[in-house]
């Protein structure tokens, strides 16, 4: 019998981290989940310890590493540091064990607010506007520098990810309010573009890294199909019943256009399969009820 190919997981207590364990355990992959937060089937890891992280890794010996941790919230130089800290330590400790895929999980917040109504590529330039946008293209850089040490990274910038049990973002915000207040606030008439995109075809893009995506490149991950917050809005009232109220921009609010291309990643087969937004939109309200 052929041994299981090994992988560990980071910010596997997250809720991508969460489906990404589960979506590769049933693949058949021996898979190690690791979180500043202990779950079931979730081993607790400060990664911002080097020695505590290398230990993990020289003790488990993975194949391959997905590594989705991130501190998100945090006074600015303290979010910063901690990000890159643990970004540091993970890619070392990578390497040192000879790990042969790495896929770090990237953002779309690397390219800022643009409002031109075009979908982004990967040239596009990078105009990070907080402190978690500026780690995470920063650590795209440390990336690619392990790359020519020997680590064979490939880099996924991800839109506006959702399904069930989705913890943060527009798609949680409209639901729990359909369900709690029966009634939606859509600022900017809802005139905001992104891509959403469903976990589980983010996961099928994980695969792909690990198996297929030329490494030390980097990789937009969406639906391929650009939909409006009143789009998300629409859905939503067809699928909860609550009221919508359109209201005009609020004075920091940017009517953003934040789409990728996904052309890079089809080319090597990639196809999202989950694009009925309608059927996410009840998966999701489900865990919330």
């Amino acid at each position: 019998m052929l041994d299981m190919p090994r992988l560990i997981i980071t910010g596997a207590s997250g809720f991508i981290g969460y489906h990404a364990l589960n979506y590769f355990r049933e693949k058949g992959y021996e898979t190690l989940g690791i979180d500043k937060v202990a779950k079931e089937n979730v081993l607790m890891c400060d990664l911002t310890n080097f020695d505590d992280a290398y230990k993990l890794f020289e003790d488990f010996k993975p194949d391959y590493v997905i590594h989705l941790a991130v501190i998100m919230k945090d006074e600015e130089f303290k979010l910063m540091r901690d990000n890159l800290m643990m970004n540091l330590n993970v890619l070392e400790a990578s390497l040192r064990v000879g790990v042969k895929r790495f896929v770090y999980m990237s953002s779309s917040a690397v390219y800022g607010l643009p409002t031109k109504d075009e979908p982004l590529d990967e040239e596009a330039k990078l105009k990070p506007m907080s402190g978690y946008a500026a780690s995470k293209a920063a650590t795209e850089y440390l990336a690619l520098r392990y790359c020519l040490l020997g680590l064979p990274c490939i880099i996924f910038r991800g839109f506006e990810v959702y399904g069930k049990g989705v913890t943060s973002g527009i798609v949680k915000t409209f639901v729990e309010n359909a369900l709690s207040k029966k009634h939606i606030k859509v600022f900017c008439y809802g005139e905001q573009k992104t891509d959403f995109t469903h976990v589980l075809d983010l996961c099928e893009a994980y695969e792909l890294g690990l198996k297929k995506l030329d490494p030390c490149r980097v990789y937009n991950v969406g639906s391929g199909v650009p939909r409006s917050y009143k789009d998300l809005a629409e859905t939503v009232r067809s699928v909860l019943g609550c009221s919508v109220e359109y209201l005009p921009c609020r004075e920091k609010d940017v009517v953003f256009k934040v789409y990728p291309s996904i052309n890079r990643l089809r080319s090597y087969g990639f196809e999202p399969k989950r694009l009925d937004l309608k059927k996410g939109i009840e998966e999701v309200a489900s865990h919330y009820r």
